[in-house]
């Protein structure tokens, strides 16, 4: 679960992301302002693992409010100006979100906070089994929460992927590109233009074609690819003079 606040002068905004925020079940919101300085002071005196910030704001611009808070809290901002990205980010920001907000660009942007946190965690805890994503499905408004230690692979199926698990197949509208940056690199690689697979579920590799446990079809290695992922397999090779 992450606690959040919102800051933005405009109530239509606010009430946007409150919408929003609500929708997803890892979001705890415990407060919105459209002051800045009021959340300043919040912020110093309680706790939160996520700020959404406008840009563009009287008394304290989004950009200085930012400066000023601990910089364990992460960061989204929120602005009808895309002039101000290259900035944000130089602050080492989650995301930035572009006004008008769509909810998908909204739960990628939260998807990439709650990744972050849980990585954090995980490097405190040694141990990553209970990292995980939300997705949203081709229900409506149905969000669904996958633990990454259940993906077998992933297929890209143009503004869509799928994606496999033991025990089954969920499609969600987002592009390959997007769910490749936001899983874990020492648990999934991309392998083809079409296939992302988890490595802990590789069983045998013949010529082009990779085999994952419990799943029957062969995923295609593309040349592409390859060397990346030879690479990985040669990290636990016995015989350091044997070639694959």
């Amino acid at each position: 679960m992450l606690t959040c606040i919102i800051i933005d002068d405009e109530q239509h905004a606010l009430d946007l992301l409150k919408e929003y925020i609500s929708q997803v079940p890892y979001l705890d919101l415990k407060e919105s302002f459209d002051k800045p300085l009021e959340a300043l002071h919040y912020i110093n005196q309680n706790s939160a693992d996520l700020i959404f910030v406008d840009i563009q704001m009287p008394q304290l611009s989004g950009l200085e409010f930012i400066k000023l808070t601990n910089r364990q809290t992460r960061i989204i901002i929120t602005s009808a100006f895309r002039e101000y990205a290259l900035e944000g980010f130089e602050h080492e920001v989650v995301d930035y979100l572009l006004k008008p907000i769509s909810f998908d660009r909204f739960l990628k942007a939260v998807q990439k906070a709650m990744n972050q946190v849980a990585f954090d965690d995980d490097d405190k805890k040694g141990d990553k089994q209970g990292d995980f994503i939300v997705v949203k499905t081709d229900a409506k408004n149905k969000l669904l929460k996958i633990d990454l230690k259940e993906i077998c692979y992933i297929e890209g199926l143009k503004n869509y992927v799928a994606i496999y698990t033991d025990q089954q197949k969920v499609i969600t509208l987002l592009n390959m590109k997007d769910i490749e940056d936001t899983l874990p690199k020492d648990q999934f690689i991309r392998v083809h233009k079409s296939y992302i697979i988890a490595i802990e579920k590789v069983k045998s590799i013949d010529g082009n074609q990779i085999f994952l446990k419990n799943i029957k079809e062969g995923i295609l290695l593309s040349d592409t690819y390859k060397t990346a992922f030879l690479n990985i397999l040669k990290q636990n090779l016995i015989g350091n003079k044997r070639k694959i």
